[in-house]
């Protein structure tokens, strides 16, 4: 499972604040030492996840590959606080969400693909989503259309180059102001796999 973020108009130490850690024990980690970071999880059993920030443009972003703090209600609320903030989220059964928050308050969230999850209009962001769905040529085109409708709505494009740098990271445990558990919706996706880090396997059917 893993959570991806962007908020307009933080930089990365404001937005690691609202994430609860303190932007003075974050260090600059590239993927593998990330991954070093994130094995602590399951190798001591921590309530934890890890964090990975950086800035595009007016954006900051926040990647999870461990957790899903990033998808939660109260975390959301903050981050969104006088600002905008999208969440994408993909959980350990392959489901996908996006939400879209505004100073505190969730504008949309659904599954991309999904017509039953679609929100009540005006719902900009589920029309932008489900037009580059329609232009993909794959059955299952993952996050695909859902990252090329951020590039395209906020001109924050978050490249393979960009995520396989070195990227302030820091391990959050769950004492920590704003961790909190997870939020599963039983319901299945039509999409898999974030394609910016690696292939993720087709969900179990």
């Amino acid at each position: 499972m893993w959570c991806l973020t962007f908020t307009h108009g933080l930089d990365p130490s404001g937005l690691l604040t609202r994430y609860g850690a303190r932007p003075g024990e974050a260090r600059l980690l590239d993927p593998q030492e990330a991954y070093g970071l994130g094995q602590r999880i399951g190798d001591e059993g921590l309530a934890a996840t890890v964090l990975r920030v950086g800035a595009i443009g007016d954006w900051s972003f926040c990647l999870e590959e461990w957790g899903w703090l990033g998808s939660t209600t109260a975390l959301l609320t903050r981050l969104s606080q006088g600002t905008e903030t999208l969440s994408l989220q993909q959980d350990a059964r392959g489901q996908q969400r996006f939400q879209f928050w505004r100073d505190g308050h969730l504008k949309e969230r659904f599954r991309p693909g999904m017509v039953g999850t679609r929100p009540e209009p005006p719902h900009p962001w589920w029309d932008a989503v489900e037009l580059r769905r329609s232009e993909a040529a794959e059955e299952f085109p993952g996050w695909d259309p859902v990252l090329r409708a951020v590039s395209e709505l906020t001109g924050a494009t978050l490249s393979n180059e960009t995520v396989n740098s070195p990227l302030l990271t820091v391990l959050l445990q769950e004492n920590s102001q704003g961790y909190g558990p997870p939020q599963p919706e039983p319901v299945r996706s039509l999409g898999y796999g974030i394609r910016l880090t690696q292939t993720d396997p087709l969900p179990a059917t």
